[in-house]
């Protein structure tokens, strides 16, 4: 299977909590990136500091930080963080975002399998503080036509799921 980053923005408001569970699921892939790479948007609380040393200590050769003195905005961060990123292909997480154990392996499968992918992304479950109590499902088009007509309307992508 392929390798790929996994690419997280991180700014000091995000709660550590959010955090940890989002660095989790990404540890729990059936397919484990080959680097993550978190881009410190600006000066961050000493509790997230506290979650990133965690991490790194545990997983040296996994994670490497990219910081940025002051807060630029995620557009800005996350380009920052791609030129940093090892491989073709990345994942993108934000801080608040869960993903499913098998994400990362269904979506490289079907980069794998459809060589004229540009982008895929995938449905998205909805809450505020508890996973298991969803508030909102957004499910999007599969194919182009779909897309094209839903593209209009809507959001694209969901970046925080999407590969690229």
């Amino acid at each position: 299977m392929a390798k790929y980053s996994v690419l997280i923005s991180l700014y000091k408001k995000e709660k550590a909590e959010f955090l940890t569970q989002s660095i989790n699921s990404m540890l729990n892939q059936t397919i484990m990136p080959d680097e993550i790479v978190i881009v410190k948007d600006g000066l961050l609380t000493e509790e997230l500091d506290e979650v990133l040393k965690k991490y790194e200590i545990e997983f040296p050769n996994l994670f490497k930080f990219v910081m940025i003195e002051r807060n630029v905005g995620l557009g800005l961060a996350l380009n920052l963080g791609l030129k940093h990123c090892k491989n073709e292909l990345i994942a993108r997480m934000d801080t608040d975002d869960i993903s499913k154990p098998d994400r990362c392996e269904k979506q490289l499968k079907a980069f794998l399998e459809n060589k004229q992918l540009d982008i895929i992304g995938t449905m998205v479950d909805e809450f505020s503080e508890d996973p298991l109590k969803i508030k909102s499902s957004r499910i999007v088009p599969t194919n182009q036509k779909e897309i094209y007509e839903f593209s209009k309307k809507k959001e694209r992508f969901q970046s925080s799921n999407s590969y690229v």
